[in-house]
């Protein structure tokens, strides 16, 4: 922490969107590991999986518009209050196991997702005081994340230990569920002690938005439908091929978010050796060789442990992605850029989450594959495409 500068003055309004993120971040970490093997728990198969995932994204794109128009018209906490509401019953949906019910859940889930994108991030930003503590303070808000979703993925283990020792698994996952749905609740308090500030825009909102930004969110929506293939459905994969449980699974997150949060650390100074863009190539690239040896492993336990380390070096590129877009944008096409990435984050993802189930069902490991070349396709054009065109170093504006 030392190293994030300058320090941050927390005001009432951070610190109670700290605890709201923390309360939250350990339902998160409870929650995910304990999907997909209570999807193969009631039977489902890959191509459900993948229908899941797709419907849940696709919700979440449809929504992204209106909730942003929703969030300036009615304000940011009302939205961020009833994002974090809808989460609750979403939960518990997918806890009744019906798989009649299972579509509904996901679809608010997509819904409370798509809300909670475009008014918890804004609420942050409108609270820090000063312009020059911004980066500081998203940087405690990912390690804070990281940490807290950590722990919940540790519940993990006394809650599924406790399958073991009634002999129903579905009924430990159950329990499981419910914790979650309650931390999802619980985070709703400090959320209702925030004071908005409420900002008025001026003129009328646009939707244009300038070649970069098209290119950058080609090259996002790339990334996104690799990621969609073989990394969105990669629980169900450990489930069905190793048979891990949600200990094992969360384990894996934790492991995860520990190197993650190191290496997220390091890579502004990868990024200052080496430049932006190549940095970002050579962290991704580098994770390549480790999902394709994943997918040649014959146990859980070299498999989780390359899977933890390839997670960690691509998901490092995130903020100098972030950082990338918003340099190579108008200050007042930000916005934009965050909504079109997001858009095509989800469109594409969910498609190939979709085509990822149906390739599990073919061969498990088909999808690893599909993500490792796809991958790599993009790393080359994202190079070829910025550098080459020397928008690493100015805006397009």
């Amino acid at each position: 922490m030392s190293a994030l500068r300058p320090r941050v003055e927390l005001n009432r309004n951070l610190k109670l969107l700290f605890v709201l993120q923390s309360v939250s971040a350990v339902g998160n970490g409870l929650l995910m590991p304990l999907l997909p093997p209570y999807f193969l728990h009631l039977g489902l198969t890959g191509s459900d999986v993948g229908l899941l995932n797709g419907v849940m994204g696709l919700s979440m794109a449809f929504a992204l518009l209106p909730s942003a128009v929703i969030a300036d018209a009615k304000g940011r906490k009302n939205l961020a209050l009833a994002s974090l509401a809808l989460g609750v019953p979403a939960v518990l949906l997918v806890a009744a196991g019906a798989r009649e019910l299972l579509i509904s859940a996901f679809v608010l889930l997509g819904l409370t997702n798509a809300a909670a994108n475009v008014s918890l991030s804004p609420l942050f930003a409108d609270s820090v005081e000063k312009v020059e503590q911004m980066d500081s303070v998203y940087a405690y808000s990912a390690i804070l994340s990281l940490i807290f979703s950590s722990v919940g993925a540790a519940l993990t283990w006394p809650l599924i230990g406790f399958a073991s020792a009634s002999g129903n698994a579905v009924a430990a996952y159950r329990l499981g569920f419910a914790a979650s749905a309650l931390l999802f609740a619980l985070s709703i308090l400090p959320l209702l002690g925030v004071q908005e500030r409420r900002v008025t825009a001026r003129g009328r909102p646009s939707l244009k938005v300038s070649p970069v930004a098209l290119k950058l969110a080609g090259l996002g929506a790339l990334t996104a439908f690799g990621a969609g293939v073989g990394i969105w459905n990669i629980g169900y994969w450990f489930s069905r091929k190793h048979g891990a449980e949600a200990p094992q699974l969360g384990a894996m997150n934790i492991a995860s978010n520990l190197l993650m949060a190191a290496l997220t650390a390091a890579a502004p100074a990868a990024s200052a050796r080496l430049g932006t863009v190549s940095a970002v190539v050579a962290l991704q690239v580098a994770s390549i060789p480790l999902l394709v040896a994943m997918a040649l492993s014959g146990s859980l336990a070299w498999a989780g442990a390359l899977y933890v380390l390839r997670s960690a070096l691509m998901n490092a590129v995130n903020p100098l992605v972030s950082s990338l877009q918003m340099r190579l944008v108008r200050p007042d096409e930000r916005a934009r850029m965050t909504m079109l990435s997001t858009l095509a984050w989800q469109v594409v993802g969910s498609a190939g989450a979709v085509l990822g189930g149906y390739l599990l069902d073919l061969n498990v490991d088909l999808p690893i594959y599909v993500t490792a070349a796809v991958y790599l396709v993009q790393s080359a054009l994202l190079y070829i495409v910025l550098r080459g065109a020397g928008e690493a170093s100015k805006p397009d504006y």
